[in-house]
């Protein structure tokens, strides 16, 4: 048996693997971003990301100590995250465009020591900064940093007492550092990065907070290099050659792996724009830059299918598009094939295991299936008594691999539910058949229980996606009269509008193509689209709590 186990010495920085390696591999003039009129080389980033590891340090930064990065996808961010990891920090990224309320919770978890913050995010960071404690001292307001703000010649310091949220007449908001005045501030030639390890802790991976608030994923400096060996390199086959651009957005473990981590660590060419990611947009800069690599998610290949004034040449460059973070319809699949040809490379992975561990693969890509295990990953299928389960039936996804998470950070429960032992239990429910493909059937909290038989949202959702009426759908679980448990579907419609007659020819739709207890007993029509989390997921939580659901 081959062993696809790779190895790493002892003395081990994930930025010396994924940046500085392209200066020793004679990389140091090509292009690694597209940013906007910008592109900067290899040389650039290096020499960027050791100014802010040294910089961190030369303003206290012990080893290991929390960095939380809050950025749109731009240069800026680059550097501000793997300058955090040379420099021996712990480092965290959460989404740039939420309401204060969220950057309150994160602030609280994290506990940073310094803060990386976009220009469009740092009103409402400075809200939730004036409501967190620890946040309110004066050398924590000195240690946010602003990225896109215009030059400040010396930052200004606002003086608060350190038990009490400071008065709202007091916030200025030009009392942080800009990135650019920060980063070129002398530095003490004796401010060098801390050494680091392979298993020192370096990344925080936010899970999705389907079933409560996001927790962070605690993952060392070798695990985001293992899954780039076995999964990016050997089982993808990422080239230097590649030019890679992605919808989801910098923040989100997926993209950090497919849009930066991966091409860097070939010496390919990343394309990153702040904007919001249409598909327009999207198109426009794949065709610009001749994209080669695409990642994307179920919505937005959605929003491509819908987008009437795109065709197949507008994405002639890809070779091939990633979908992820979301279970991806047949029938989405089928629809993209033949509007626009471009490969799918569905896969599944979590902020467990930082990145894909079941995928199709370039040359062998299954519709309907998320493809096969990555090599270096094991994987089994277990019943609720932890036995394995039969070929063919479903079962609960255990997967295992040097990738995986050591706990969640402060949720002892939780880490050992879903770690243990170094294997995932990642709640999915999962079959494979004889033939060594993966198919998803939805979360364990999501599978409803009707008649004593289980029934996964996916399929009747699947089903429901075939009927040219429905734009979007989700299924989730209701009591009936009698308390009994009974699929509901929640159906927002194109252009068609909602009816009795619909409701009832989408049932029997259902009907006409699988076993008629998997059918909705309702359809509720919803006038806007579903609502999601920021990974771009519906949120069936909130959508089990809106509609009453069981």
């Amino acid at each position: 048996m081959v062993d696809h186990t790779p190895t790493f010495p002892e003395a081990f920085n994930m930025a010396d693997y994924f940046v500085f390696s392209n200066i020793e591999a004679g990389r140091a003039d090509k292009v690694a971003i597209i940013f906007e009129d910008q592109r900067i080389t290899y040389r650039q980033v290096a020499d960027n990301v050791m100014k802010v590891a040294r910089r961190l340090v030369d303003e206290g930064l012990l080893p290991e100590q929390r960095v939380l990065v809050c950025m749109q996808d731009r240069p800026e961010f680059v550097y501000a995250w793997f300058g955090a990891i040379k420099a021996g920090a712990t480092v965290t990224q959460v989404n740039p465009l939420l309401p204060a309320e969220d950057y309150e919770y994160y602030l609280n978890y994290v506990k940073p020591q310094f803060a990386f913050v976009d220009e469009a995010s740092i009103a409402n960071f400075d809200t939730a900064l004036r409501k967190t404690r620890h946040c309110n001292v004066n050398d924590f307001r000195d240690n946010v940093i602003v990225a896109g703000r215009a030059r400040l010649d010396a930052p200004r310091k606002v003086c608060f007492e350190h038990d009490n949220a400071p008065p709202a007449d007091s916030y200025e908001p030009d009392s942080h550092q800009s990135f650019d005045f920060w980063l070129n501030l002398p530095c003490d030639k004796a401010s060098q990065p801390w050494p680091t390890r392979k298993d020192d802790p370096a990344v925080w991976l936010f899970t999705s907070g389907s079933t409560g608030q996001s927790k962070g994923a605690v993952h060392m400096h070798h695990h985001f290099a293992f899954n780039t060996e076995v999964y990016a390199k050997a089982f993808i086959g990422m080239r230097q050659d590649d030019i890679t651009i992605a919808g989801p957005r910098l923040f989100f473990g997926y993209a950090t792996g497919t849009n930066l981590m991966f091409p860097f660590a070939v010496g390919a060419t990343t394309v990153l724009f702040k904007e919001h990611p249409t598909p327009e947009k999207l198109a426009d800069l794949i065709a610009r830059h001749k994209c080669t690599v695409f990642t994307s998610v179920p919505t937005l290949i959605n929003k491509f299918i819908q987008s009437p004034s795109l065709t197949r040449a507008s994405l002639g460059s890809l070779g091939f598009m990633w979908s992820a973070g979301e279970a991806l319809p047949a029938e989405l699949h089928a629809h993209w094939d033949e509007i626009y040809g471009v490969p799918i490379i569905d896969g599944i992975g979590s902020a467990e295991s930082f990145h894909i561990y079941i995928s199709n693969r370039p040359g062998d890509v299954k519709p309907g299936s998320l493809g096969r295990l990555v090599p270096g990953y094991t994987a089994k299928l277990l019943d609720d008594n932890d036995q394995p389960v039969a070929q063919g039936d479903v079962g609960t996804l255990w997967i295992k691999g040097d990738s995986v998470a050591t706990h969640y950070h402060a949720a002892y429960d939780k880490s050992r539910e879903h770690l243990r032992g170094g294997w995932i239990v990642s709640g999915d429910k999962f079959r494979q058949d004889a033939d060594g493909y993966w198919y998803y059937e939805g979360r364990g909290d999501d599978l409803l229980k009707v008649g004593g038989i289980f029934v996964s949202p996916l399929e009747v959702e699947n089903c429901l996606m075939q009927h040219p009426a429905v734009k979007e759908c989700c299924v989730i679980g209701k009591s009936d009269e009698a308390g009994l448990t009974k699929p509901l579907a929640l159906v927002v419609t194109g252009a068609r509008s909602a009816s009795d007659g619909l409701t009832e020819e989408l049932i029997r739709h259902c009907k006409s193509k699988m076993v008629h207890y998997k059918a909705p007993r309702w359809i509720k029509f919803v006038d806007q689209p579903l609502p999601r989390n920021d990974r771009d997921k519906i949120d069936r939580k909130l959508l089990r709590k809106q509609y009453g659901a069981t």
